[in-house]
């Protein structure tokens, strides 16, 4: 994954629990200079902060860590939408969910999974026996599948939790696509279609809700006229990587308002013009 170049500090104990603790302080001034300290942190040292403030009774002291990792956010972004990639944005919107999340473990999982496919191919090989092996890895090997059971589950949207429990939605597991395809070198690119997610190779479709089959432009057609959507060829148009942020936090948006969390969908609605 390429990580925009800043200089990173590794928390003590005794440093990150002083840092929890002048999070009990309400001052705004407080607040923010902390939430720009925060930026410099590395993963390790926000997670350790994460379960500090996550173990503490003191309400203040959690609304104000929720606050300031709101803020570190949209500077993250920000910074992301001049010089980030996909993988990089995807796991700044997985911090919606867990503020300190730690992703070199991560990382090393998705290396596995493009170490394993690049055994299986070549430069002989044609865009259907790569994504095959693709698929092999990903819906044989690992068991990852698009989850119908629970379609509107939260953990569908977040690369983190995806990759944990295996199940995701058509963009998160399109986005598991796309960044093995970087990896290797490949120029597998996102397709946003109405309602639903997948991803073109060569002049093909394929579909990773469904095990990354391929599907026709007929299917394509039919799927949006099932959902009443007129329909233009345009939909079939590779998609930027900020296109793809954005209709995460959208996804993000509808289900937060599906589980009546109103607030944190105008949280996250406030995002979106960082995209």
């Amino acid at each position: 994954m390429q990580a925009s170049e800043t200089i990173t500090k590794n928390l003590s104990f005794s440093q990150a629990q002083a840092f929890i603790n002048l999070l009990s302080d309400s001052d705004e001034r407080t607040t923010k200079l902390l939430a720009k300290q925060m930026m410099a942190f590395d993963d390790a040292s926000l997670t350790l902060l994460e379960k500090l403030a996550n173990s503490s009774e003191n309400e203040t002291l959690l609304d104000n860590w929720y606050y300031i990792s709101k803020i570190s956010l949209i500077e993250k972004l920000q910074n992301w939408k001049r010089e980030g990639d996909l993988e990089e944005g995807l796991f700044l919107i997985a911090r919606i969910k867990n503020p300190g999340l730690e992703i070199n473990n991560y990382d090393r999982i998705i290396d596995n999974f493009t170490e394993r496919i690049k055994k299986s191919i070549t430069i002989e090989s044609n865009p259907d026996e790569i994504m095959a092996a693709i698929g092999k890895v990903l819906f044989e090997e690992e068991g990852f599948v698009g989850n119908q059971l629970d379609y509107y589950d939260l953990n569908n949207n977040f690369i983190h939790t995806v990759i944990e429990r295996r199940a995701g939605n058509p963009i998160m597991l399109s986005c598991l696509f796309l960044m093995i395809a970087r990896r290797l070198e490949l120029d597998i690119e996102g397709v946003a279609m109405p309602g639903h997610f997948i991803v073109k190779f060569k002049n093909k479709f394929y579909d990773p809700f469904f095990a990354g089959r391929e599907i026709s432009r007929e299917e394509c057609i039919l799927r949006a006229q099932e959902l009443r959507v007129y329909w233009r060829e345009d939909y079939l148009n590779p998609v930027d990587d900020n296109f793809v942020l954005a209709r995460c936090i959208r996804n993000l948006i509808t289900i937060y308002k599906k589980l009546n969390d109103y607030d944190r969908a105008a949280d996250i609605s406030s995002l979106l013009k960082l995209v």
